[in-house]
Formats: structure tokens, sequence, C-alpha cells
């Protein structure tokens, strides 16, 4: 089975281009693309997100109880989920996406859409801010067609974040919805400093330089004022910033409290970078709602945020991915032996975390690593102690929570966004199922389609943008286990130079090696397309 649709009149072959081919610039998610005849062995309709549109698929997943609703029929209407009940004998329904299975839109609460993957620092400084914004638009592609459907954006440059979102939200532009911080505040020298230049050189990229209490309610004020939805705040040293130590904190408890004052005058929240204790102890009891990386969690800090109802964020992966590529993958050296140092204490700390009920919303630093990969951290959260099902709810119920978007993300019930998440097999049992979507939809609109996962003839609308790439094959896995309890987390060792290092996969631990799932742009032998109906 596949996608079962009604044929397309001649009118809107002529909007399309006549044979197909053509984009068509509408309001919101009503931007389409068509298909050739002979490519998609026939025309198809596009359905607007303002109809009613239906779904059903073998079975759905309620991401709250972990139960299955086999056959169900989704009724969507105006983006949103209007009922889901059982399928009939003699329902017609838009799209039947045939023998997968159903669940939210995923959520990631700590992604940088702007920019180039794998830069150097070289690099990074020659980059225009036009150029990062145009791979912008090919990172939050890709994003959205790994089932990302939102993310938090936490740190860009030049306000360029905030074009971006804008741009998908009016539909100009493919990508998952978008909530932004502009500039991460840091202190002179801190983890967002160019602690690399001379000091005859200045540049303002990516920070926003801040250094007490009454400098950070400016720099507050100055991302509210140009369209921040977080404020993003650099408590600690970091990982990839030379000469910062992750342990150490920056920030005082009565400058982050000056953030979070300001940001709370303006209905914001704010979200705190902090690897070390001292840090995170800092930002928690300053009312931050989450704290980033959280990489040394002592029961103390756990109390702590568990006593303030914070949120934790930790990006295990980034370290794992930045350790297995080494040098071959263009980091520095500082960067891999910072890495190897967290990496085995942050999955500590998330274990920790997850044994004491902590709130684990998820969050990758996509940007560090490739954009589209986001759910490949899903099997270091399960080995960090969480059930397969946990991981699912903190990227979908837990992130929502988060955000404040609980009431209309992060669940497929009547009320809430019809973003919607297609895999095959068992996602409550293998979160794995979720690094290869066959399809995605976004408030009802479908923007993703691979069937040869689902094991479809179906073919659907063609091109995809050029944005689509390929990878090579994955580096060998690594070894992870358990040890008296806790996570022993093992950093894995650096291969021979992979051809394309910026786009290779790690293994997550104890996973086998695949090839990634990204299809060639317009291929049809691929089978991955997108279609934004």
């Amino acid at each position: 089975s596949g996608i079962r649709s009604k044929a397309m009149t001649t009118r809107q072959q002529q909007r399309l281009g006549g044979r197909g081919g053509g984009l068509v610039l509408g309001a919101g998610l009503s931007l389409l693309v068509s298909a050739t005849a002979a490519a998609a062995g026939g025309p198809a309709e596009l359905a607007p997100a303002a109809q009613v549109v239906t779904v059903t698929a073998r079975r759905l997943l309620d991401i709250e109880t972990g139960r299955y609703l086999d056959h169900p029929v989704l009724r969507i209407a105006g983006g949103k989920v209007v009922s889901v009940g059982l399928r009939m004998a003699s329902d017609v329904v838009t799209y039947d996406l045939g023998e997968v299975t159903l669940l939210p839109g995923l959520i990631d609460c700590h992604t940088h859409l702007v920019g180039g993957e794998g830069l150097s620092a070289d690099q990074a400084l020659r980059e225009t801010t036009a150029r990062a914004a145009i791979e912008g638009v090919a990172n939050a592609a890709a994003t959205l067609r790994a089932g990302f459907t939102t993310v938090r954006d936490v740190g860009s440059r030049d306000f360029a974040d905030v074009a971006l979102r804008d741009a998908i939200a009016s539909g100009r532009v493919l990508g998952p919805r978008m909530l932004v911080a502009v500039s991460s505040l840091s202190v002179t020298g801190g983890h967002g400093d160019w602690n690399d230049l001379p000091a005859d050189v200045t540049v303002r990229r990516y920070q926003a330089i801040a250094d007490g209490p009454a400098e950070v309610t400016r720099a507050v004020r100055q991302n509210l004022k140009f369209g921040a939805d977080w404020i993003k705040i650099l408590v600690t040293g970091g990982v990839t910033s030379m000469g910062t130590d992750p342990q150490q904190a920056d920030y005082t408890e009565e400058e982050i409290r000056a953030a979070v004052v300001a940001a709370r005058a303006r209905g914001k929240d704010v979200a705190a970078h902090a690897h070390g204790t001292t840090g995170i102890l800092r930002a928690v009891r300053a009312g931050v709602r989450s704290v980033e990386h959280a990489s040394y969690l002592t029961d103390e800090a756990i109390a702590e945020v568990k006593r303030a109802g914070a949120f934790i964020v930790p990006n295990p992966y980034t370290n794992y991915y930045i350790v297995q590529l080494g040098r071959a993958g263009g980091f520095a050296d500082y960067e891999i032996q910072k890495s190897e140092q967290v990496y085995a204490r942050k999955m500590d700390s998330l274990h920790r975390a997850v044994l004491a009920g902590v709130q684990v919303a998820y969050g990758t630093d996509a940007g560090v690593q490739p954009h589209g990969i986001n759910a490949r951290q899903l099997s270091l959260y399960v080995q960090a102690g969480m059930t397969p099902l946990q991981a699912l709810q903190s990227a979908t119920l837990v992130a929502a929570r988060l955000l404040r978007q609980e009431a209309r993300l992060g669940k497929l019930q009547p009320g809430y966004l019809a973003d919607i998440v297609a895999v095959s097999g068992d996602p409550a049992a293998d979160v794995q199922t979720l690094e290869q979507p066959v399809a995605v939809l976004k408030e009802g609109a479908l923007v993703f389609w691979q069937p040869r996962l689902q094991g479809s003839s179906a073919t659907v609308p063609l091109p995809a943008p050029a944005a689509v790439r390929a990878t090579p094959p994955a580096t060998p896995a690594a070894r992870a286990g358990t040890e008296g309890g806790g996570v022993k987390a093992v950093a894995p060792g650096v291969g021979s130079k992979p051809a394309n290092a910026g786009a290779v996969r790690p293994v997550v631990p104890g996973s086998p090696a695949k090839k990634s799932q990204a299809p060639r742009a317009g291929s049809q032998r691929e089978g991955g397309v997108d279609v934004w109906r």
C-alpha cells in the first residue's frame, strides 16, 4: 500500500508548470511540490493544510501510555487533529501510509541551524552572514525530514535565526517550527568569546558579551527587542571554545538572576549552558528553566534541579561524535580532549538524573554534528537508563512542557497540531526506528515520504531540494556497557579519515553499522523525496 489521493485538476497542473516539477509559494504549509507524470506514475492532488485531511496507517503509538491503536484514522483540519478513531472499511482517506507506526512529531530543544557544518574556527570566521543563513535553510529542511517538527534554536548570529524562524512560519521555507534565542550571553573570555583571536581583532558573532547585572539586563533586552523567544546564558566554559574549562563557573548567581528577571519581565524563559556543578547550582537557584548539557550532576545539584522544577537537556551524542571523528572530522585537539573528559561524566549524570526522576528534555546540539541525524541520540538516552518510551517522551511530552507548548505539541490528540512521524517497526521497543522516518507531516501537510523503507512501490512528487545529501558508510561501532549500577560510557577511538568527515554517521554504541538514510536529491532509485503538501 502507499499514498492514495485524487487526480490533480487541469488548473492545478497549470499552476505547477504543466508537466510538474514546479514550486508554488503560498501561505503557511500550502507551498507545493508537484510531480512529473513519468517519474511519479501520474499526477496527484496536493491537499492544502486548510482542508480536511485524513491519515491512516497500521497503528498509532499513544506516547503517554505506550499502548498502540491498530488501524487508526486521524482527521485533521486547519493543521490540528480533530479526531482519532478506528478506521472503518468504508472510510476514504487522504493519506494511507501503509504498514507503519505513527507517533507525534519530535522536538529538539537544543539546535544551531544557522551556519555551515563541520567548519573550523578559520572557516567559521570567513563565513558571511548571508551564507550562514542560506546554510540554515538547508539545515532546517534536513531537520524536518528527520522527523523533528519543532526545535529550540539556542544561539545564532546576526539575527539570522529570527529570519529563518519567520520564513518557515510564513511558508516560504521548509523546516521545523522554531523558537530562537538569538545571541548567547557570555562573560568576557567565556564560552561565547573569541578567545583564539588576538587582542587587536574584534569579532561579534554568536555572542553578546555582558559582564555584571546591568550589562546582562541590557543584553537580554537587546535580544528580546529583535525577536528572541528564549534567552540563553553561557554560565560555564564549554567544549568547543578555546581556553575555557567546562567545569569553570563564569557567571555569578546575581548575574544569572538579572537575566532571568529581565526575560520574565517580557514573558520569556532562560536556558543556561552549564557543564560544571557550581554553574548548574547557580543557574538553577537563579531561576533558569533549563540547564543545557548538565555534565557534572551531583546529588546536591539533582536535588536543586528537582526543587526548582527545572529541566536538563543533555547532549551526549555531540561529545561521542567529536571523539569518534577526532582530527579527521576537523575537530581541534582541545575539543577532542574535553569531549573525552565530558562524555563519560555526561552519560553518568544522565543516568543519575533518570533514576532520580529529573525532567529530561531532548536536545542534540545539532550543528556541531550534522543536521538531520537528530534521532541518533535516542539510543544513548536508552543506554543511560531510560526505557525506549521514556526516551521518546523526552522528545515529545517533556520537551513540549519545557517549551510551554504542552497544550498543542507532543501528542496526537484532538486540539493538538498534526505533527506526525511514521516509522517502520516498533518505536516503543527500538528507538532506532526513528533514525529512518518513512513519512513526516507538519500540521497535516505531508513534507517527506520515503516508501522504500516501508516496502511500498508508491511514488510521490519530485524533485527533492538540492540540500538532500548522500552520506558514506559509518565508521566502526564502539563498545559501551554498564558497570556497578552506573553507566560506563567508553568513547571510541578514531579510525581512518573518511571521505566526507562532516557527514559521517558515528554508530551509536552497541548498534550495527548502517548506511545513512539520506537519499540523493531527486533520485527515484534512492526512494526518499520531499513532498510539501
